[in-house]
């Protein structure tokens, strides 16, 4: 997958400005890659996008899982509030693939991210809260 914006794959950062933070975010999801995709999260963030909340080496050994069918996601921010280090981002989103036993797959519903600047001056998620009618494959 060719990325449009710059990403330091050993070092990514999400930043303060919505539009770049949802492209690289989106970019990065759609790459399959799901090692890749948790280095956007804290060691201690926490992700339900499983249906139950997820941290470390869980949360890690879902995405790889999930993101290995290369699901595609469309995103759009709905609000976003930045306080000193802590961002409060509203998206609505679009899952679109196949699950793990090649059955169509499509998710859609509304997330409340938290993202958190650490003391190396990146963003990263803290908190992925997605809410979708349902989180499992139709």
């Amino acid at each position: 997958m060719a990325f449009t914006v710059d990403i330091d794959f050993d070092n990514p950062d999400l930043t303060a400005d919505t539009d770049l933070q949802n492209e690289i975010f989106l970019q990065v999801f759609n790459s399959g890659d799901g090692e890749l995709f948790d280095k956007l999260y804290r060691d201690d963030a926490i992700s339900n996008f499983s249906g139950e909340p997820l941290t470390g080496e869980a949360r890690l050994a879902f995405f790889k899982e999930f993101l290995a069918t290369k699901p595609q996601l469309q995103a759009e921010v709905t609000h976003s509030y930045v306080a000193g280090d802590v961002a409060l981002i509203g998206v609505h989103f679009v899952i679109d693939g196949t699950d793990s036993e090649g059955k169509p797959m499509h998710l859609e519903g509304n997330c409340t991210d938290v993202l958190r600047r650490g003391t190396d001056g990146r963003w990263l998620m803290a908190v992925d809260r997605p809410v979708a009618g349902s989180l499992l494959p139709e």
